[in-house]
This record gives C-alpha cells, sequence and structure tokens, in this order.
C-alpha cells in the first residue's frame, strides 16, 4: 500500500534543510532591503484583499498565501516601481495583486495536477478538498480584479485582464497538450509565455502605471524573466541542484514527466536522441500513470544527454537579455539589484 499523505508528510519533515547558497541570500537580502517597508506594507494589504466574512475563504487561500512563498512577484512590482522612480501608493496594492493572482493560479493547478504537496505542506485541495481550493481561487482572482478596478486607473485594469486572459490561455495550453506525443518548441515556448512570462512581465511593468519610456524595457526584462524562471524550474524537475548533476530539491525528479509534460531538457534531449523520443512518445500514449520505471529510465537518459546543459545555456540567454533590458532604465541600486536577479533565477536550487 502506497504511504498516506500523513505519513509523507512526516516522511518530508525528516529530510535535511538545502544548503542556503550565502551569494543568493546576499541578493536576497540586499534585494527585500531597498523596499522593505512597502513590502511589509503589501503583506498587509494582501491579508486585507484575503478577508472576507465566510471565514473559510481567508482560512484555505492563507494555508497557500503565508506559508513561506518567496514573494519574488511583490519584490519584483516594488524594485521596477523604486528603479523606474514610481512612488504613487497605487504601487502597495499592484504588488500584493500579482501574489494574489499568483495564488489563484497556485490553488487552480494543485487541483488540475491532483498536486498533494506545495511549500513543504499538503496543498489546500488535500486539506479542504478540491471544491474550497478551486472557489478560493476564484475568490482570488475576483479579488484581485476588484482592487485593481478600484483604482481607478483604467491602463491598471486593462492591462490586468490581458495578463488574466493569457495565463488562461497558457493553462488550457498545457492542459490539452499533455500527453501529446508530438509537441513542439514553438509550443512549449507559448505556454511558456502564457502560463508564466506574462504574470511576471505584468508585475515588473507595474501594471503599466509607471512612466511610458519605461514600461517596454520594464516588460521585456519580465518576460525574459518569466522564461528564465520556468526553464530553471524545468531543470528542477530532473532534480539539479546545479550544473553538476542531480541533487536534493524538494521536487521529485521526473514529476512534469509523469503528468505528461514535456519539458525543455526533454525537449532538447529527444531532438538528439530519436530512440528516446519513440520512447517517450510511447510512454505518453500509453496514458498516465506512467509505470515507475519508464518514467525513472526516461530521467535517466535525459540527465546523460546534452539536453540539461542546453537547456541551462537557454536559461541562461534569457537571463542575459532580462537584464540587459535594464539598461534603458536610470543607474540606481534598484536597478543594480534587478540586473542580479535574472542569474539567481538560473541558478536557484528549490
Amino acid at each position: 500500500m502506497p504511504p498516506s499523505v500523513t505519513e509523507r508528510t512526516a516522511a518530508a519533515q525528516t529530510l535535511p534543510p538545502a544548503v542556503p547558497d550565502p551569494g543568493a541570500a546576499d541578493l536576497i537580502a540586499r534585494c527585500i532591503g531597498l523596499v522593505a517597508k512597502d513590502l511589509a506594507d503589501a503583506e498587509v494589504r494582501l491579508r486585507q484583499m484575503l478577508a472576507s466574512e465566510i471565514t473559510v475563504i481567508p482560512e484555505v487561500a492563507g494555508h497557500l498565501a503565508f506559508a513561506g512563498g518567496k514573494r519574488l512577484r511583490p519584490l519584483l512590482t516594488l524594485l521596477c516601481a523604486k528603479a523606474a522612480g514610481f512612488t504613487e501608493d497605487c504601487r502597495i496594492t499592484m504588488a500584493a495583486v500579482g501574489e494574489l493572482l499568483h495564488t489563484a493560479t497556485l490553488l487552480h493547478d494543485d487541483v488540475i495536477d491532483e498536486g498533494e504537496f506545495r511549500r513543504g505542506r499538503p496543498t489546500p485541495r488535500v486539506v479542504y478538498g478540491n471544491g474550497l481550493a478551486v472557489l478560493t481561487g476564484d475568490y482570488c482572482l475576483a479579488r484581485a480584479l476588484t482592487a485593481t478596478a478600484d483604482l481607478g486607473r483604467v491602463v491598471a485594469f486593462q492591462t490586468l485582464s490581458h495578463t488574466v486572459a493569457q495565463m488562461a490561455e497558457g493553462e488550457v495550453l498545457q492542459l490539452h497538450g499533455a500527453g501529446d506525443v508530438d509537441l513542439d518548441r514553438a509550443t512549449y515556448d507559448l505556454v511558456i509565455e502564457r502560463k508564466t512570462a506574462t504574470l511576471i512581465s505584468w508585475c515588473t511593468e507595474v501594471a503599466g502605471l509607471v512612466e511610458p519610456a519605461y514600461r517596454a524595457p520594464l516588460r521585456r526584462f519580465g518576460m525574459e524573466l518569466g522564461y528564465a524562471f520556468q526553464i530553471a524550474d524545468d531543470l528542477l524537475d530532473y532534480g539539479l541542484r546545479d550544473a553538476t548533476g542531480p541533487g536534493a530539491t524538494g521536487k521529485n525528479p521526473g514529476q512534469d514527466l509523469r503528468e505528461g509534460k514535456w519539458t525543455l531538457p526533454l525537449l532538447l534531449a529527444c531532438e538528439t536522441d530519436e530512440a528516446l523520443r519513440a520512447d517517450v512518445q510511447a510512454a505518453l500514449r500509453a496514458g498516465p500513470p506512467m509505470a515507475e520505471d519508464v518514467a525513472t529510465d526516461i530521467v535517466r537518459r535525459v540527465l546523460a544527454s546534452d539536453g540539461v546543459a542546453r537547456a541551462r545555456a537557454v536559461a541562461e540567454g534569457h537571463a542575459k537579455r532580462a537584464s540587459a533590458a535594464l539598461d534603458a532604465l536610470p543607474d540606481s541600486p534598484a536597478r543594480t539589484a534587478l540586473q542580479d536577479i535574472p542569474a539567481y533565477v538560473v541558478k536557484r536550487k528549490h
């Protein structure tokens, strides 16, 4: 009999903590130090947005939203606002909205993917059920739209509505393509653009509220960063801590593969290994759940291929272009910190 969720939770809690990267810790501390008060204010705003007299709603959302996430999106919003000289109070609301939208997508994703753990604890759907998880995700989305509309800034609401529509398209495309034996690179890139990069770019552009001259560079920064972030996540799916090989990441190696999702290391490995492609296609045709020995063998072969190194090189290329996009902004500590983030994202270990 497979272990229960309770047993797996206990086992996860016995794992040794990841060894921190001093360079990454210094960068994060520097970034947070530049906008510490703004981040604290955004956290308060987030809790206000999640408030409801239906008390189970903030309980379900808070189970995920306040479980120790990175708060990357609010941090990016506030740093970009600072780098662009945008000081209006609405930047705080937009920072909170970005995190609220992210929370909504995670609540929905875990139901779709039947996810059991996130951020080291059982997912809301496991604790509260699929119905409450989905409906709470809907509430988060509605509150994000309401908070933005209440600002009375048309551009913010327009850009957010466009972003939400694109995110939905990305989720549908990924779900529809799960198990597709002939998924190509163009479709993979489109999924990343819509599912991940579009929200990050909305955050870095501060909802289009910054000075017009800075909107395109900040949008480009966010899009390139989004690509780098997702490809780095693909690498984590193969248990990679760094360029040298597999290690503990807190993510079950090959989980995306088992769900029928193509990731960049897999796509690139199959480009140069027709036998691997044929075996992957056969495994996908067989349908979920993928046999454990088959998934393990495919992961091993991808790790032995050049797909991992090539995927990392693609991520690094996006990271470099992200940093370069910010050259259009005035020199400042905030810009310098932002330009260091893409390299950190590619090297992250969890």
